[in-house]
């Protein structure tokens, strides 16, 4: 099932906070696709080093849009780490409903993982 956030306002950009807990370095893009549309465009891609470090991207979108997102999660020296990533999604610097998404899990034997699905806007 995939997960339904909002509602959202569509008059407002949702801003995307890509962060990780677990001092891991991430690796991440971000996809967006209009409501009515088949048309994916990325609109946000980077990387954080090992630690605190985020990224944001901003999205005007309005509901029964969606947004897929791809994270990978890296620490090489760290092998079967648990990790702990999130995305955060804001209007108005304040939370999206159901717009905090908690990306967990376990490296594998050369300290990496990734996570992608999507996400209604509703």
């Amino acid at each position: 099932m995939i997960p339904h956030v909002g509602p959202i306002d569509p008059a407002v950009p949702v801003r995307i906070v890509v962060s990780c807990d677990s001092g891991h370095a991430l690796a991440f893009a971000l996809w967006h696709r209009p409501a009515g549309t088949d048309e994916w465009k990325k609109f946000a891609e980077g990387r954080t080093g090992d630690g605190a470090e985020s990224h944001a991207a901003t999205i005007e979108t309005g509901p029964h849009s969606q947004i897929y997102y791809w994270v990978a999660v890296s620490s090489p020296a760290r092998p079967h780490a648990a990790y702990h990533a999130r995305l955060t999604l804001t209007q108005r610097d304040a939370p999206v409903p159901h717009g905090s998404v908690e990306l967990r899990g376990t490296t594998d034997a050369a300290g990496n993982d990734s996570v992608e699905q999507w996400l209604d806007f509703v």
